[in-house]
């Protein structure tokens, strides 16, 4: 899962903003021109949307592509491909003026048209999941802080892809006392939208949103009602097997949300061991269960390997792995693959992500001070064949704080990988040499500051990077209260060069993403539960600009004035 909750946790302990700092992001508020209620009519549209339905549907059945078993849609990392890439290849950025789709150029400019769902999701939202381009699901009410002001419990519902507009919201019912924490969930084969919430999966109609079918999954250590299986997996297997791993609140804990894995410890003891669940995709009962040697808090990710499906994760000082076996129907912990990938003094990482064949760890998804991020290539054939890339260095001056509130992403495609450090700052471009696991950083952004995934949309010759970008005057204290701003960035991956930006809007969920979606929108939640929805648009060659876009990159911008790409030393605070 992502540290964003645990990252919210800690930030809390650390000095507030100042009167005069708040003062200038209200101000920055204010001048944020407005968000139009619904985009304008585009009557190329539909045919945008036809060639994504069958480039997806493609690139989809190709097993290579990591999408077995999942809905064949363009969507989040987290919910689409069982490595968590980002790569979406299929989904548009923006129409060239000659009318080709996915066509970009790092000479043209371009504009962000942006509009704001007229439906208020209470709780806020957690995950948008996506089945195709008329089926928008998303899942609220269960945030990993919790709000004080809610108590209505976790719900999904389905929104107008298009203005964000809610179409139906079905409540999830929740056993009393029910530890709830950030959920998961994914649309799957068959169009069916499963979730999950505490130890209980879900699966729902997507026409109506009437729950067709629930069980409670086995836990092996503490109580049901202080489990949450998270991390939705689907195995590559010929029946679609659903794999999770469990987080634990310590026995006697009653906190929600997320910080309750740490909060609780010191009054309560350590979390109970994680526990990794087979279940029948149809019927959703366990088929199932083991009991791990450690508590595990990251989400997994999952690969095929002659026949058996792998599932990687971060654990507390090493690797771990898990291997399903679809014949035997059995779940087993490899001890003899559990790499060291911490250096002394970091903390343990997020999700790692499969790139071929090598696992990358990252580090720090709890805040650290003093060793920054690095990226950790371990061979899937080989746990003593490691790999690590620090571009931040490997030690941070005094009282400097590093955090990845969310895992890496990756272009399989080209070996590449993208890092970020929410609290350092920067972000890394790096390939990764499929034969020798070396790992060298292509670009740098100083400038650029996210919590979030990186997108990747577009084919290989004109591929685009998305993601969260922080106002530059972002400090830490405005976590705490969420009072910073931020834009959307789209760079050339290439070269890591601005093609679009949009204009500063207020907070959205840290630790998730910029979401791609059809016909060149892309969706990011807000904390005040809406979504935003943005429009990147190639300005016309001719005549007036075709959208109004209140964004940072305009048809007039001077984008050698904009920050540009740099190469080492790595970025300071």
């Amino acid at each position: 899962m992502s540290g964003s909750q645990r990252l919210l946790r800690v930030c809390t302990r650390k000095p507030v903003a100042t009167l005069a700092s708040v003062a200038a992001v209200v101000s920055l508020f204010l001048a944020v021109p407005p968000a139009h209620a619904a985009p304008p009519a585009n009557p190329s549209r539909q045919d945008t949307i036809n060639a994504e339905v069958a480039c997806i549907t493609a690139y989809a059945a190709d097993p290579a592509n990591n999408y077995v078993n999942y809905a064949p849609a363009i969507g989040a990392p987290e919910v689409t491909d069982a490595i968590h890439s980002g790569l979406q290849p299929c989904a548009s950025f923006a129409d060239d003026s000659s009318g080709k789709k996915n066509i970009h150029h790092v000479g043209r400019k371009y504009q962000v048209a942006q509009y704001l769902s007229p439906t208020v999701y209470p709780g806020q939202i957690q995950m948008i999941i996506q089945g195709g381009p008329d089926a928008a699901f998303l899942i609220g009410g269960a945030p990993g802080t919790p709000i004080p002001s809610y108590a209505g419990g976790p719900y999904v519902a389905r929104f107008n892809p298009t203005t964000g507009a809610q179409i139906w919201r079905t409540s999830l019912p929740l056993a009393p006392g029910q530890w709830v924490a950030a959920p998961s969930g994914a649309v799957v084969k068959g169009g069916w939208v499963d979730v999950v919430i505490g130890p209980t999966v879900y699966k729902l109609n997507p026409k109506t949103g009437a729950i067709v079918a629930s069980a409670q999954q086995p836990v092996f250590a503490g109580a049901a009602i202080d489990a949450n299986f998270d991390g939705f997996a689907v195995a590559p297997d010929a029946n679609g097997t659903i794999l999770l791993k469990s987080q634990n609140r310590s026995a006697g804990c009653t906190i929600q949300g997320n910080q309750a894995m740490s909060q609780c410890v010191a009054q309560y003891g350590p979390q109970p061991v994680t526990t990794v669940v087979a279940i029948d995709p149809v019927t959703l009962k366990n088929i199932a269960a083991i009991a791990l040697n450690q508590a595990v808090i990251s989400r997994p990710t999952v690969v095929s390997n002659k026949g058996n499906t792998e599932m990687y994760l971060s654990g507390n000082t090493q690797g771990v792995r898990v291997t399903w076996n679809p014949k035997t129907k059995t779940l087993s912990q490899d001890l003899t693959w559990a790499p060291s990938y911490l250096l002394p003094g970091q903390n343990p990482g997020d999700a790692p992500v499969p790139v071929g064949d090598w696992v990358v760890f990252n580090n720090n998804a709890f805040p650290t001070q003093g060793v920054p991020i690095c990226a950790v290539a371990v061979r899937m054939t080989n746990a003593a064949d490691i790999h690590r890339l620090c571009p931040w260095g490997t030690t941070l001056p005094t009282g400097v704080t590093s955090n990845a509130p969310a895992s890496f992403s990756s272009d399989p495609q080209k070996s590449l990988i993208f890092m970020q450090d929410l609290l350092v700052g920067g972000v890394f471009a790096v390939h990764l040499d499929q034969a020798s696991g070396e790992m060298v950083a292509k670009w740098s952004r100083p400038d650029w500051r996210t919590s979030d995934y990186f997108t990747a949309v577009g084919p290989a010759s004109h591929r685009v990077l998305s993601s969260q970008y922080m106002n530059p005057n972002f400090i830490v204290g405005q976590v705490s209260n969420n009072s910073w701003t931020e834009s959307v960035l789209w760079v050339d991956e290439a070269t890591g060069k601005t093609l679009a930006q949009s204009a500063y809007n207020g907070p959205t969920q840290l630790g998730w993403m910029v979401m791609p979606s059809y016909a060149g929108r892309f969706y990011s939640m807000t904390t005040n539960g809406t979504i935003n929805i943005y429009v990147p648009r190639a300005c016309a060659t001719k005549g007036k600009p075709r959208v109004p876009a209140p964004s940072i990159t305009t048809c007039s911008t001077d984008y050698a004035a904009l920050p540009q790409p740099v190469a080492y030393p790595a970025p300071r605070p």
